[in-house]
């Protein structure tokens, strides 16, 4: 009889980490799609408000009778440039983001 409760709970004990490895698994897909959804929105702002920057450049030039030249070259490139710079940051602390929540769940289920 004791043996056979003994399997019992250790049956159960084994039942209930796998359903908890598989929460966890679920959750950190979960977590991911929310990092991937966070880091496009904040893409598509940059973006955004590097479009109306250089909008903004490009009317000010013509405001002031400039319509070319290296000076508003200059500046719409140096606005790439920061965009560039923003968008590949953003990658980064989107895979940095992502290698952290699977660090957890592996150390998680080593724990269990």
């Amino acid at each position: 009889m004791a043996l056979t409760a003994a399997v019992v709970g250790a049956t159960a004990a084994v039942a209930g980490t796998a359903v908890s490895i598989n929460q966890q698994k679920k959750v950190s897909a979960a977590t991911r799609r929310q990092q991937g959804l966070s880091a496009r929105r904040s893409q598509r702002q940059a973006i955004r408000e590097a479009q109306i920057r250089r909008a903004q450049s490009q009317v000010q030039a013509g405001a002031m009778g400039v319509t070319g030249g290296s000076g508003l070259a200059g500046g719409q490139a140096s606005l790439s440039s920061q965009l560039g710079g923003s968008l590949g940051f953003a990658g980064q602390m989107s895979g940095l983001s992502q290698q952290i929540t699977m660090l957890r769940v592996e150390h998680k289920q080593q724990v269990l």
